[in-house]
């Protein structure tokens, strides 16, 4: 299979670009600097942004015998630092925008399938959320996340596209914390709301890759949501 990658050169998409390579599939990923991303056999790199529909479109096309089967998103919104009161560097309607102009061009191009990692709290799965969570949320720069994953939420529901929003407990990044990376744990499926959820949720970086790219293969969670963790 062959897939259109947003979000390759991040910390999630890196795992995304290897998980799809091992799986023997191809990618062309679409980066707004491939500074971050070495090439690799079966990955085509087009510099560009997802704002732009001619570079997403140029982008379909950078591998003319091959058609992406579907699209994975892993984009997220910038800030200038880790830290969770760093001033957020992406506009407001970055997440949103670029995935209404995703949509809007794969749809042209016939291609039908998306899958969108987003984050735990957004949307109905907010009830779910531990209390401690909110007022971390709330009181950090992590709010505007929130509302940007919202706003692509409510974005994608108004396409015709077969889609899954994957939201994410918090990211475990293992392989910049001395971790193993390659270590697989199960992912618990907790539904749209997410009921269930609590403060020692996480989910791995390379496990939520796995999920991804297994949701996107196999044509699971259509046109719905789920939130997941580690099990």
């Amino acid at each position: 299979m062959h897939f259109l990658l947003l979000g390759a050169t991040g910390r999630t998409g890196q795992h995304v670009v290897s998980e799809v390579l091992s799986r023997g599939h191809t990618a062309v990923a679409l980066v707004r600097t491939s500074n971050n991303l070495a090439p690799r056999s079966g990955l085509t790199i087009v510099t560009g942004t997802p704002l732009s529909a001619p570079d997403i479109e140029s982008t379909l096309s950078a591998t003319p015998s091959l058609t992406p089967c579907a699209a994975i998103i892993t984009l997220n919104m910038v800030r200038e630092s880790d830290s969770p009161f760093a001033p957020q560097v992406s506009p407001p309607r970055f997440l949103a925008d670029s995935c209404a102009n995703v949509c809007a061009v794969l749809r042209r191009a016939g291609i039908d399938r998306v899958v969108v990692m987003s984050m735990a709290g957004v949307g109905d799965s907010w009830a779910s959320l531990p209390w401690l969570s909110k007022v971390f949320m709330g009181w950090t720069n992590i709010k505007y996340a929130l509302e940007y994953h919202g706003l692509v939420d409510r974005e994608i529901r108004l396409t015709e596209m077969d889609w899954t929003l994957v939201r994410a407990s918090r990211l475990r990044f293992d392989d910049q914390k001395g971790g193993v990376t390659g270590m697989e744990e199960n992912i618990q499926t907790l539904g749209s709301d997410g009921k269930g959820m609590s403060m020692a949720d996480s989910v791995g970086v390379s496990n939520v890759a796995r999920f991804l790219v297994s949701v996107a293969v196999e044509g699971l969670f259509s046109r719905s949501t789920v939130v997941v963790r580690d099990g």
